[in-house]
């Protein structure tokens, strides 16, 4: 039989419960062993997940820092020109 639900994250109860006590004797029936694998297995995977962001940061650093590099030097220009053409006009 088809049950509705009020929305997608919606979880009746019993099935909660059911979910919950397979969840809890999956665990109980767990080998240290296996245990911790798991526990390894998710410090893998927050390393790779950190990594991935900090790989990401960086690579946006680099595109900001080469777009105001680019506008330091155009600054850089701007500034060193208008200083030759300042003393040019003052006869320096």
């Amino acid at each position: 039989m088809t049950k509705y639900v009020e929305n997608e994250t919606y979880i009746p109860k019993d099935d909660l419960d059911r979910i919950k006590a397979r969840l809890h004797a999956h665990i109980e029936s767990a080998s240290e062993a296996e245990l911790k694998i798991a526990a390894k297995s998710d410090a893998s995977f927050r390393v790779y997940v950190a990594d991935l962001f900090k790989s990401i940061a960086a690579l946006f650093g680099y595109i900001v820092g080469k777009f105001i590099g680019g506008l330091r030097e155009i600054g850089r220009g701007i500034s060193s020109g208008f200083e030759e053409g300042f003393r040019a006009g003052l006869g320096d």
